[in-house]
């Protein structure tokens, strides 16, 4: 726009300049939009017509005033409305060199903020807003230019929701007119500048007929799929240069579509396909996760064992961690939101490239020092939905370690069994699910269905709560246990876990099914249920005997005050203070099986019937004859 600095400078024919020389410094500046000869009230003020903003107002002074008071007074008037109209400023045209002009009224002029200049010229000033005119359009061209430059530059930029609405409205203050941008598939008017039924341009482009004395032109958006267009409308003629601009601005606009349609390619559909591969292979439908996820990288589907990771947010907002995951790891590893928990991010990435994977993700957690990882440790592409359970039970751990990171969760149970008895003990306990008619669906919901609450667990399935209720009922109706039981729910985590460890490499037969307590009796075992709960061995008795009753309640706060004749809050005090000594990611609020995290607890209630026995460890499979 240009300013009172760029007249004097740059049509000195003007002989226009500051009445006081210091206001150059101040008032330099201020842009000017038109010059204005406004004639002066004499002798008495009157009303004077209303000016556009931005608007240099010109007054020729008499040569000898007859009445200097009446004037001042009507100079005084005139600035007020000029101050009102967020007008420029006021020009006095005088013969002499050095006009004078009233105390009073450059004491107004101070006060309003408003730059008094003067100036002897007779020369015509009708060109001069013809001038501003053409300056006005090349200024908004050159700008123009350099936003087009920029998005280039910075296409992805493009994508934000408020793009278009931002472009429109600069070009409608560029124009000091209406724009307004319709799709052309239905017909419907998507940003218009200024927003409301009375934009002119929002009428053009619907096609009914303008008022009089309405010019308005239509562009098609180049690059936007549905042939989008443009229209400017405004009550004075377009030239040549706003032609251009218009032009321009609806160049701009289609690489906004180009750009949103390039984010979506880039980002949006690889993050649906990389979140639907997740969830398959978690669910355990591996050779369709397989295929997903070979869209897009082929390393994510020739893979056999797989490494889990969950990352923590904490209370931070989740979607920048996992936008950045998405851009670091692409083609790497499948990055996907954890359904089941706000702030989490899942990260599946193929054992064998697990490396630069693993490089990647430690430099982003050690540069943000609210997160926390916890990963897992190899795990059979079929037992994707183990390996996640074990990275969600070592995050949970990840706040103890100088990186805030944990691999593996605390030793299992299930690794160290004898292999081949135990996989006969697990079949035999899910024989009646294994082979019923509807086991895939069943067995995929178990590990997460009976691992974590019901609300979070249902997400994490993609399922309703109460279809995965309906499901968990079923596998338990056939398996001859009730999951309302902590002990039927460890036993049948328990054989999941057994299971999803990889096979025996040789084609030995499988002995006969053991008992369950002959399978836990061997001394390593007992060594690792010292070991699980080391943390509650020295100083610790009473949270030892609180956590063994609880567990032995199923996890009911009141019925293990009732059994310890404790108060509910210390049961709460104890078991809260136990589970963060065993990382079991548990807090005391929680009162039943249903409205906690169960992957932490299961090895612990192993352990504690171990070592103390209780809670009792009841084995339901059925005795092999």
């Amino acid at each position: 726009m240009p300013t009172l600095a760029h007249l004097i400078s740059q049509r000195p024919e003007l002989q226009l300049r500051f009445l006081d020389p210091a206001h150059a410094r101040v008032h330099a500046g201020v842009r000017v939009t038109e010059v204005a000869a406004v004639p002066l009230p004499h002798p008495a003020p009157g009303p004077n017509a209303p000016l556009a903003s931005g608007t240099l107002a010109l007054v020729t002074l008499p040569d000898e005033p007859t009445a200097p008071h009446g004037t001042a007074a009507a100079l005084e008037h005139l600035l007020g409305h000029l101050k009102r109209c967020r007008a420029s400023g006021l020009v006095l045209r005088s013969p002499e060199d050095a006009p004078h002009v009233p105390t009073a009224v450059r004491a107004r002029a101070e006060h309003l903020r408003l730059p008094l200049l003067v100036t002897g010229a007779d020369t015509p000033w009708a060109p001069v807003n013809a001038y501003l005119q053409r300056q006005r359009a090349l200024i908004a061209e050159r700008q123009a230019e350099h936003m087009d430059g920029l998005l280039r530059t910075l296409p992805n930029r493009l994508t934000g929701p408020d793009a278009v609405e931002r472009i429109v409205s600069w070009l409608a203050a560029a124009l000091d007119a209406d724009a307004a941008v319709r799709s052309d598939g239905d017909r419907r008017v998507l940003v218009s500048a200024p927003e409301g039924g009375a934009n002119l341009a929002r009428a053009a482009v619907l096609g009914h007929r303008p008022a009089d004395g309405v010019q308005y032109r239509i562009v098609r958006m180049h690059g936007a799929e549905d042939e989008a267009v443009l229209a400017v409308a405004a009550r004075h003629p377009f030239d040549e240069t706003a032609g251009r601009l218009i032009q321009h601005a609806a160049k701009i606009l289609g690489l906004c579509e180009q750009a949103r349609r390039d984010h979506h390619a880039a980002v949006l559909a690889p993050r649906a396909v990389s979140q639907a591969a997740t969830q398959l292979l978690l669910g355990g439908q591996t050779v369709t996760g397989q295929v997903v996820a070979g869209t897009i990288s082929r390393q994510l589907m020739d893979t056999d064992e797989v490494v889990v990771r969950v990352i923590d947010t904490g209370a931070r907002t989740r979607q920048p961690t996992l936008e950045l995951c998405e851009r670091t790891l692409h083609g790497k590893a499948l990055v996907s939101p954890c359904p089941g928990k706000d702030q989490q991010i899942i990260v599946i990435a193929p054992a064998a490239r697990d490396d630069a994977v693993e490089d990647d993700l430690r430099r982003i957690v050690g540069s943000r020092d609210w997160l926390l990882m916890g990963a897992s440790t190899p795990y059979a592409l079929e037992a994707s939905g183990a390996g996640y359970a074990e990275a969600a039970e070592a995050v949970r751990t990840a706040a103890r370690s100088p990186e805030r990171i944990s691999v593996g969760a605390e030793p299992k149970c299930a690794p160290l069994l004898p292999r081949r008895a135990a996989r006969a003990w697990a079949r035999s306990l899910l024989a009646p699910l294994l082979t019923a008619p509807e086991h895939t669906t069943l067995l995929h919901s178990l590990p997460t269905g009976l691992s974590f609450k019901g609300t979070e667990a249902a997400k994490g399935l993609q399922i309703h709560r109460n279809t995965l209720r309906n499901r968990l009922d079923r596998a338990a109706a056939l398996l001859g246990l009730d999951f309302d039981r902590l002990n039927d729910r460890v036993l049948v985590l328990l054989a999941l876990n057994i299971l999803a460890l990889p096979a025996p490499e040789d084609d030995a037969p499988d002995p006969p099914a053991p008992a369950l307590a002959d399978l836990l009796a061997g001394p390593e075992i007992r060594n690792w249920a010292q070991h699980r709960l080391r943390a509650l061995h020295t100083g610790h008795r009473a949270l030892l005997e609180t956590l063994r009753v609880w567990l032995e309640n199923d996890l009911s706060v009141r019925l293990t005050a009732r059994a310890l004749a404790l108060s509910a809050s210390t049961v709460r005090a104890h078991t809260d203070r136990a589970a963060r000594l065993l990382g079991m990611g548990v807090t005391a609020e929680f009162v039943s099986v249903h409205d906690t995290d169960v992957v932490g607890i299961a090895d612990v209630y192993v352990a504690a019937h171990l070592l103390t026995g209780a809670p009792a460890l009841t084995d339901a499979r059925p005795t092999t004859p």
